[in-house]
């Protein structure tokens, strides 16, 4: 008996896009009816399945279409659900072995199609994906715009050869390349549109160079407050700026190395010495608790690397901030003293003061949402934040 039946699958994709068009995910009949057409399990033919969400180790089940865990498999391909289809070992962070970390995924159906939809795509255009992953995004694409339209780039040569030989079994033959998505793919360009379906610090200087003037780069903003935003920008010449959508999203992480799951260049080093003590109001558990400020605070901070930290040898946090080559960097403790949180600074940039005039403006402006806010970036200067109007800048 064959492993999936046409017509069930048939079934199941008309109930998803019921589904999604109610959900407001599925907005497009053009696009409703590439996503009748590509078949998901095509594109994950297993995923892994964890057990017991926040355990360490975490316990992580495969589950494929072989075996008997066949309807959980297909129920979950043919639902609204990301599905993590790799993990790579880690050292765990306490005791001994590896720790199993995710590093590539399968993206919400109902996600992929919004953003394809707000990317604005239209007959004829060219576009880069970045991140091929599964290969399913490409599909969609594939089936919109013809195959001939379509680049995907991904760092990691196994995940691409897969993703062929999944398209190819589908039809569908884009140009697909092994390589840093950061530095796109110039042989192709220029492209009329950029979907990122990857995270990033900042947006890289050749996706702005590689799109077409009035082309789209619509991508997720992500950083080491853990916030996440989809924006959406729209390139006039060598400068790319838009607003962050009401619409979010968190995504694997773009990574530099295929075989590192944690990217070197952001650890946290210090140069800078002679430092100086004193105390802040403003508490840095915000960063993590508040979505909006973290995001503002990790794009003001475009480039800098932070993390929690145990405070010498005991319990206590405390986060800290570093410049890339370590000139400048901050630690602040979480838990307050009678004069406020402890602040420790040094270095030409004090970073914990930056963040506290960002801060102070946020507030006195009523603290308003993320989708309120845009950025403007450029090849060759800083990101700029703005908030309601690119005239009307917040730093």
């Amino acid at each position: 008996m064959a492993l999936t039946d046409d017509r069930d699958v048939a079934r199941r994709l008309a109930a998803l896009a019921e589904e999604l068009t109610a959900a407001g995910y599925l907005r497009s009949p053009r696009w409703r009816r590439a996503f009748l057409a590509v078949r998901r399990h095509v594109f994950v033919p297993r995923y892994w399945h964890d057990d017991d969400p926040g355990a360490f180790p975490a316990r992580w089940r495969m589950v494929d279409r072989a075996t008997r865990d066949h309807g959980e498999w297909l129920d979950a391909v043919y639902s609204n659900r990301t599905l993590a289809t790799e993990l790579t070992g880690t050292p765990a962070v306490t005791g001994e072995g590896m720790h199993p970390q995710v590093t590539s995924s399968s993206t919400m159906p109902g996600l992929v199609l919004a953003m394809l939809d707000d990317l604005d795509v239209a007959d004829g255009m060219t576009v880069l994906e970045v991140g091929t992953g599964t290969g399913y995004d490409a599909a969609l694409l594939c089936e919109r715009l013809g195959d001939g339209l379509v680049t995907s780039v991904d760092l990691g040569p196994e995940l691409v050869a897969l993703a062929r030989v999944r398209l190819a079994a589908h039809g569908y033959h884009p140009c697909l390349v092994t390589g840093d998505g950061a530095a796109g793919v110039p042989g192709r360009a220029p492209f009329d549109r950029v979907l990122a379906t990857c995270g990033v610090g900042e947006i890289p200087a050749a996706w702005i160079t590689q799109s077409r003037d009035g082309g789209k780069i619509l991508a997720n903003l992500s950083g080491p407050f853990n916030a996440h935003a989809l924006v959406l920008l729209t390139v006039t010449g060598d400068t790319a700026s838009g607003p962050f959508l009401r619409q979010s999203g968190g995504f694997m992480p773009r990574r530099t190395d295929p075989d590192l799951v944690v990217d070197p260049r952001a650890a946290v080093h210090r140069v800078a010495t002679d430092p100086t003590d004193g105390h802040s109001p403003l508490d840095p558990r915000q960063l993590y608790t508040d979505p909006t400020w973290g995001l503002l605070a990790q794009t003001h901070l475009t480039g800098v690397v932070s993390r929690q930290v145990y405070l010498d040898d005991t319990e206590n946090l405390g986060t800290e901030l570093a410049s890339p080559d370590g000139t400048s960097w901050a630690l602040v403790h979480h838990e307050p003293d009678r004069d406020g949180h402890h602040l420790t600074q040094a270095g030409p940039r004090r970073l914990w003061d930056e963040l506290d005039t960002l801060h102070q403006r946020w507030v006195a402006r009523d603290r308003p949402d993320h989708h309120r806010f845009g950025l403007t970036a450029s090849p060759d200067g800083p990101t700029r934040l703005w908030l309601d109007h690119p005239e009307r800048g917040f730093t």
